[in-house]
């Protein structure tokens, strides 16, 4: 009897680990996939613009352009990977060094979201020190769907 026990035992322990393995499992809100645009003005006088595409897989792209107070603008790339995890916003961008940075979101308005920073690089931001609104362009772009079975 102690023969089976054993075993029947080690199969429920490993079924409830898996359990909440999957329960810890990062989540996406679907309300936010699709191709978003935002801006934001820095003290110094910087405007910051944005288009990010947020994908279905948890892959986002942003396009980044930086226009200085003497008109010089500076344009780039980003991409990465975002979910959603103890009600907040998180963000990586790849390669992944680091801790994600972390936001509150809300819909404030049908089609817009703002977010503020609670945490980059690991360190606890000061209440309201970046916030930010994005507004909804596009829907996502298809799935590929190219490399599954």
């Amino acid at each position: 009897m102690k023969l089976l026990f054993l075993p029947f035992l080690a199969l429920v322990l490993l079924g409830c680990q898996m359990i909440s393995a999957g329960n810890q499992r990062s989540l996406l809100d679907v309300k936010l996939i699709g191709v978003w645009t935002g801006e934001y003005l820095e003290e110094g006088g910087t405007l910051k613009r944005w288009r990010q595409t947020r994908n279905a897989d948890g892959t986002y792209v942003i396009e980044f352009s930086f226009t200085e107070k003497d008109e010089t603008a500076r344009n780039f790339t980003e991409s990465g990977r975002w979910w959603i995890k103890d009600g907040l916003f998180h963000e990586i961008a790849l390669p992944e060094k680091g801790h994600p940075d972390k936001y509150r979101y809300s819909f404030k308005k049908k089609d817009c979201v703002s977010f503020v920073l609670v945490e980059s690089e690991g360190f606890a931001e000061e209440e309201d020190s970046y916030v930010f609104n994005e507004c909804l362009e596009a829907d996502s772009p298809p799935a590929n769907f190219s490399n599954s079975i």
